[in-house]
């Protein structure tokens, strides 16, 4: 969320409902899923199930977003890229 802002992008936080994502799905307007923790990194999520049915995401190739996030957060974990929002801590 703090890097989609610093990017300039509209964020939004709120409950997302299963109904929700089962229709986007449905409608092949899901592109993109996936995990993210304290590890700093994040788990793409190749398929949801629902009730017995698969919902397949598209390629990990294809998915801009969290390609981009997954390459920011590296790229800070390894001080290629400045942390500028205090994550990094020096033990």
């Amino acid at each position: 969320l703090t890097l989609a802002r610093d990017w300039g992008m509209n964020v939004e936080e709120r409950p997302v409902r299963v109904a929700e994502v089962v229709a986007a799905a449905q409608a092949g307007t899901l592109k993109e899923a996936f995990g993210a923790g304290t590890a700093a990194t994040i788990a793409h999520i190749s398929v949801i199930s629902h009730e017995g049915t698969d919902y397949t995401l598209p390629s990990v190739a294809d998915r801009t977003f969290s390609t981009r996030v997954l390459d920011a957060l590296d790229k800070i974990k390894t001080g290629e890229l400045a942390d500028k929002f205090g994550w990094i801590q020096k033990i």
